[in-house]
């Protein structure tokens, strides 16, 4: 099962990967002089903000704990406006439940350079995250819907600021509720990066 996923998220890197490619190389050929496209590892705490979770007792959680997220991200930028491919890995749980996801995200950025050395810059994306969750009595994966809006400064050894929506649609039935509802289980939350890169 987890080979098989593994397969997914290079393929979907891969298949993101080549439709950027033309892209990186049409922004390389706007100037000769300037290094438009990028590649970069990025790497930081992942704070989940939901608060809706449960142990596997059926216990309510009152905040997933803070771990942690790395990606890769390959890009290009044409003036002010640029294009990213981000995938990545992000993990969270506790004691009973152990959840991580795979993002695989397109970006749209607008950036402002100044100076020739930095450039601010915000962000927003959508893709799928490739989640898993055991310790629910049974272990589970699904492929959801995952975006990002965010900001950061591209100096190629910086700082990033993220807010991740991630509901993988993963749900359970609450022990000793009188009703049997059902929890569904989110991952939304707060990613703060640094990150290192190279320009081509």
């Amino acid at each position: 099962m987890k080979s098989k996923l593994i397969l997914t998220v290079v393929a979907a890197t891969a298949v993101g990967a080549a439709l950027l490619l033309p892209s990186v190389a049409s922004a390389q050929s706007v100037s000769t002089e300037e290094h438009n496209a990028y590649f970069a590892v990025k790497f930081g705490p992942y704070f989940p903000s939901e608060t809706n979770g449960l142990t596997a007792i059926g216990e309510s959680v009152q905040k997933w704990p803070t771990k942690y997220e790395v990606d890769g991200a390959l890009g290009a930028y044409w003036g002010i406006f640029g294009l990213q491919l981000s995938a990545g890995y992000l993990t969270t749980g506790d004691s009973g439940v152990d959840f991580k996801t795979w993002p695989v995200l397109a970006i749209a950025r607008v950036r402002l350079p100044i100076g020739g050395i930095v450039a601010p810059y915000g962000e927003g994306g959508a893709g799928v995250g490739i989640s898993s969750v055991s310790g629910l009595g049974a272990d589970s994966t699904k492929v959801g819907f995952a975006a990002i809006a965010g900001a950061g400064v591209d100096v190629y050894l910086g700082p990033e600021l993220r807010y991740l929506w991630l509901d993988p649609g993963f749900s359970a039935t609450q022990a000793g509720s009188a009703q049997g509802a059902i929890e569904a289980f989110k991952f939304n939350g707060i990613v703060v990066q640094a990150y290192v890169g190279i320009r081509f």
